[in-house]
């Protein structure tokens, strides 16, 4: 799993904002996984009603932003913003809970990362 940088704050208008860091700014598409599988119901209800009241300011603010040149308290806000995405499908789906024992065993699931060599070819 990605560690998370916490002493990188958030862009000064998204302030409010900056005690999800640690627990929700995942910089992988893997760490977002486990966290949606990890937490409770609860829990991720009350990421996404905090994120979902500031998700038009956030996401002004980072169509101003290249994704290949953002400064580090960006990077943090996208981190979020992606986390938000990721994880918000039981909550929009009407999920009882972000986890289904049976339906499919999340634990098991492999992520893989695209080298820079094969990106440069393709």
């Amino acid at each position: 799993m990605t560690t998370v940088n916490s002493n990188v704050g958030l862009p000064v208008a998204f302030a409010d904002l900056e005690y999800l860091i640690a627990d929700w700014a995942l910089e992988s598409e893997e760490a977002r996984f486990k966290k949606l599988h990890s937490v409770s119901l609860d829990e991720l209800r009350s990421f996404y009603q905090t994120m979902l009241k500031r998700l038009p300011d956030i996401l002004m603010f980072l169509k101003q932003c290249q994704l290949t040149d953002m400064s580090p308290q960006a990077r943090k806000l996208f981190d979020l913003a992606m986390t938000f995405v990721e994880t918000s499908h039981p909550l929009d789906l009407g999920w009882k809970d972000t986890d289904f024992p049976g339906a499919y065993k999340w634990q098991a699931f492999e992520f893989r990362t695209v080298s820079c060599a094969t990106r440069a070819k393709a």
